[in-house]
């Protein structure tokens, strides 16, 4: 994963220097990476938008994630001075131990490719993952401040969040009910975390933080877990005819109060097509057992061979 990434920035928000009364209020921001091939998400906490802020970022990214092999961004100037600095040092270190380290070290060079000036939209990967987290993040704490701590465990449970998203299944087995997701490119398997309530944010008193930083974590999850499966489940009515459902696909079930990591799928059993073929009913096999949903309440989790894969450049 991450071998050939995008990068953005997005903020600012608000960051206390410490917990409790009269405490400095600064601005952090948030730097997001995204894997071109897995669409995987690493979001790393900065303090400010300067070249040596990002070139710290990036080194905890490449400690991490390992060192990707491009990596594309706009034209902002601590990205052209990263590249800048990066291309420097790697000049200087072949030059000083050419004879014996090029040949261990070229493929270790970092390509960094800029998009045009004014052009926004050709890094439409990684402004979809900055658009996707900063609307709800925004929405669910506007109002809050953080201590540099507080975001940077923030960001980690969000990302968790963004890279247990089902992108497709796994297997064409009929009883298989995994999904693949970005996590299984990250760890091999689907991303687990320990169990815990929900919380109510209404009911946080504010002098628990850990507390309300769940109560964030979670209703910033089911925010953009709504989201993510309306945008797998867009339907052009009237204009073009969608297909039905088939036997064996895999589905998300649309549920309320999951796990911020969890996401019920199932394997649909049988068709209840209508008078008119349609079908709008079916049943689904879960690990929980056999049960009907209609088709509104179902996402059919896109194919290698589904046309309309890329409808949505963050799945």
């Amino acid at each position: 994963a991450f071998t050939n990434a995008g990068v953005d920035f997005a903020g600012p928000f608000n960051i206390k220097s410490y917990r409790g009364r009269g405490c400095r209020i600064s601005k952090g921001y948030l730097c997001l990476f995204v894997c071109f091939s897995t669409k995987a998400i690493h979001l790393e906490a900065t303090s400010d938008l300067s070249t040596s802020s990002f070139l710290a970022a990036l080194a905890r990214f490449i400690a991490r994630r390992g060192c990707p092999k491009n990596i594309y961004s706009d034209n902002g100037t601590n990205f052209v001075g990263a590249s800048r600095s990066l291309k420097a040092e790697f000049k200087a270190f072949i030059a000083d131990a050419r004879s014996s380290a090029l040949s261990k070290y070229q493929h270790q060079f970092l390509n960094w490719h800029f998009i045009p000036a004014a052009a926004p939209h050709m890094g439409g990967l990684w402004e979809a993952g900055v658009k996707s987290f900063k609307t709800h993040f925004r929405k669910i704490a506007s109002d809050h401040k953080f201590t540099f701590e507080e975001f940077s465990t923030l960001l980690c449970r969000v990302e968790s969040c963004l890279n247990s998203r089902p992108l497709s299944p796994a297997s064409n087995n009929s009883t298989d009910l995994e999904p693949l997701t970005p996590g299984h490119f990250l760890v091999g398997s689907v991303l687990l975390a320990p169990p815990e309530i929900n919380v109510d944010e209404n009911r946080v008193s504010i002098v628990n933080r850990w507390e309300k930083l769940k109560a964030l974590h979670q209703t910033f999850c089911k925010r953009w877990k709504s989201e993510y499966l309306s945008e797998l489940q867009k339907r052009n009515k009237w204009r073009h005819p969608q297909s039905n459902l088939k036997m064996g696909d895999l589905v998300v079930i649309k549920e309320d109060n999951l796990p911020p990591n969890e996401w019920r799928l199932g394997r649909i059993t049988k068709l209840h097509p209508g008078p008119d073929n349609r079908v709008r009913v079916v049943d689904v096999e879960t690990s929980k057992g056999q049960t009907t949903r209609p088709i509104a309440k179902l996402v059919l989790l896109p194919s290698d061979d589904d046309e309309n894969t890329d409808k949505n450049p963050f799945t």
